[in-house]
């Protein structure tokens, strides 16, 4: 059982030390660089695993411990690691790095067009199955092949467009975004183009038993029932029906319908299975699934911001998700995820575009104008570049809402051309009405 190293003569429960010496069970409450340089989206954390340990070496030669707050989690001893040239070789295999290679203005009106014929296709597909008709294969795998091609392009502008909803088509937008977001995910685990289009489909396909699921249950709007749980959770066992009766997709698809629901500590269903259990491709869709879930506008509730699934996927940590693919999760989406709606200390409402990769507090911003004026072409934004408002006063964000609350609507920006015509206008756009 890993236990605290002893660090010497200490006049504070809090002491810098190295990272190469810290261990599962200790409490990170500062590091040697910016918080926002990190992909660690809390400022204050305990590290849960080794694999925790292995990614804030991979930022940090120095931290702060609060050995007060140190907590026994009963964690192995580190398994050995991989010899410098097998590591080497496999950062080799893997994709280009995250950062886009075509701007998302570019990208958008190409996505969108992708976004809307894979949006029909899923809800042709279930239909389909409704019907007793078998999934069309070479369809999900082609609609998925498109995502992967324009998410190693530029993630940012699918991510932005998988916040493109239609809550009366809840289902099927939901295993569309869940695609996308694995994907996205995937990538920034280091998943060649196999992997990608892999964990795609089994994002795509993960929520295919819910077709047979009474609408009542489904469609539900307030709180289900004990017995009506029962009845939802049906859906993992009838998605392996449905996909073990169809030609050409393979195991993953059925493993990830299956299990998609269980949690690393056996807390979820309908197996109970624990952590040892479970596939990559599992790992990646449920947390997928989760942060969409939440964010997601449904038929009984609003969605909610980013920021609040994230809280909700940290705080499971360890115990219901992988915690290395959590990082990386918030890694690939940033703090400002594209599709957020935020508020300008202006009082201006904007839609996160684009981060900026060395500036994640600064992302690049659709601008959205005031109810009194018709919207015309997106005002661009580049918070890295305009720094201070038409009055001198420092240029910030100061909230994040969820975008039915602040009444934005981005399926509606879409079907204006707002998403597809960004232009970069001047900061005179945010002046005060």
């Amino acid at each position: 059982m890993a236990k605290q190293p002893k660090i010497g003569f200490k006049t504070s429960h809090k002491v810098r030390m190295s990272t190469a010496s810290v261990v599962p069970g200790m409490y990170v409450c500062a590091l040697d660089r910016p918080w926002e340089e990190t992909p660690f989206l809390f400022q204050g954390f305990v590290l849960r695993s080794w694999e925790d340990v292995e990614t804030l070496q991979e930022y940090c030669k120095t931290v702060v411990i609060d050995h007060e707050k140190y907590v026994e989690l009963g964690v192995g001893p580190r398994r050995p690691q991989r010899p410098r040239s097998d590591r080497k070789e496999a950062r080799r295999k893997r994709p280009p790095p995250s950062t886009p290679r075509v701007k998302v203005e570019e990208m958008l009106p190409e996505a969108l067009e992708t976004y809307r014929a894979s949006t029909e296709l899923i809800g042709d597909i279930m239909d389909d199955v409704r019907l007793g008709r078998a999934i069309d294969t070479p369809a999900a795998k082609e609609a998925v092949s498109a995502c992967v091609d324009h998410v190693l392009k530029n993630p940012e502008a699918m991510l932005l467009l998988s916040r493109v909803r239609d809550k009366d088509a809840y289902t099927s937008q939901h295993c569309l975004s869940v695609a996308i977001l694995s994907i996205a995910l995937g990538r920034s685990l280091g998943m060649d183009t196999g992997q990608l289009n892999e964990v795609g489909l089994c994002g795509l396909l993960h929520d295919v038993g819910k077709v047979v699921i009474p609408d009542e249950v489904l469609l539900k709007p307030g709180r289900l029932t004990p017995q009506e749980m029962l009845v939802m959770q049906k859906h993992p066992v009838e998605g392996r029906n449905i996909i073990m009766s169809t030609d050409g997709l393979g195991l993953a698809a059925l493993d990830v319908a299956h299990s998609h629901h269980e949690r690393l500590n056996g807390s979820g269903y309908p197996r109970g299975l624990r952590a040892d259990q479970l596939t990559p491709y599992t790992k990646i869709v449920a947390i997928a699934d989760t942060y969409d879930a939440i964010t997601s506008d449904r038929i009984y509730n609003y969605g909610r911001a980013p920021t609040v699934a994230f809280d909700v996927l940290w705080k499971g940590v360890g115990r219901l998700w992988d915690p290395r693919m959590v990082v990386h999760f918030v890694r690939a989406l940033g703090v400002y995820s594209p599709g957020s709606v935020v508020e300008l200390n202006t009082g201006a409402l904007a839609v996160v575009v684009a981060s900026n990769p060395g500036h994640r507090l600064r992302p690049r911003l659709l601008v959205l104008p005031p109810d009194d004026l018709p919207p015309e072409a997106g005002t661009l934004l580049d918070l890295s570049k305009v720094h201070t408002d038409p009055f001198g006063e420092p240029l910030q964000i100061v909230r994040m809402h969820s975008p039915s609350k602040a009444e934005v609507d981005l399926r509606e920006l879409a079907e204006k051309g707002l998403l597809e015509n960004l232009v970069e206008l001047p900061q005179t756009a945010l002046e005060k009405g």
